[in-house]
C-alpha cells in the first residue's frame, strides 16, 4: 500500500508542478516527538471523530473556465474533487472509511479506491 501511495503522490506532484491540479494528503497518524529530560518522547496525535475514515488523497481540478458572477461579486469556477483511498490488492475499506466516503459523495465529490497507479490515472482522465 505504501508503495502505491508513493507512486500516486509522485504522479500528483508532477501534475501539480504542471499546474493541472492541486492536492492534499491526509495523514491521520501524526507523530509528535519532543525531548523531555534528555530523552525523546513520542506520541500519536489523536484524530478528530469527524476525520475518522478520511481518504488518503484529495485532488482538486478546475473543469470549467472561470467567469465573473456579478450577483455574488466573485469569480466562479467549476471544480472536480476526486477523493482517493489507497489500498493494497487485497486491502478492504473500514466501516469508518465507507461512512466518510458516502458523506463526501453526497456532497458531490468523486471517490475511488486505488489499488494501483493505473486506477488513479484512469480517474484523472
Amino acid at each position: 500500500e505504501a508503495d502505491t501511495l508513493r507512486t500516486i503522490t509522485d504522479l500528483l506532484d508532477l501534475q501539480m508542478a504542471q499546474g493541472k491540479l492541486v492536492y492534499l494528503r491526509h495523514n491521520p497518524s501524526t507523530v509528535i516527538s519532543k525531548v523531555v529530560r534528555g530523552k525523546i518522547k513520542t506520541a500519536f496525535k489523536k484524530v478528530r471523530q469527524s476525520q475518522l475514515g478520511a481518504v488518503d488523497l484529495i485532488v482538486f481540478r478546475t473543469i470549467d473556465a472561470h467567469h465573473w458572477n456579478p450577483g455574488l461579486d466573485l469569480w466562479c469556477f467549476k471544480t472536480d474533487v476526486l477523493l482517493i483511498e489507497v489500498k493494497s490488492k487485497k486491502g478492504k475499506t473500514s466501516k469508518a472509511q465507507e461512512r466518510w466516503a458516502e458523506r463526501a459523495v453526497a456532497q458531490g465529490c468523486r471517490y475511488i479506491v486505488a489499488r494501483s497507479l493505473e486506477d488513479a490515472q484512469e480517474a484523472l482522465r
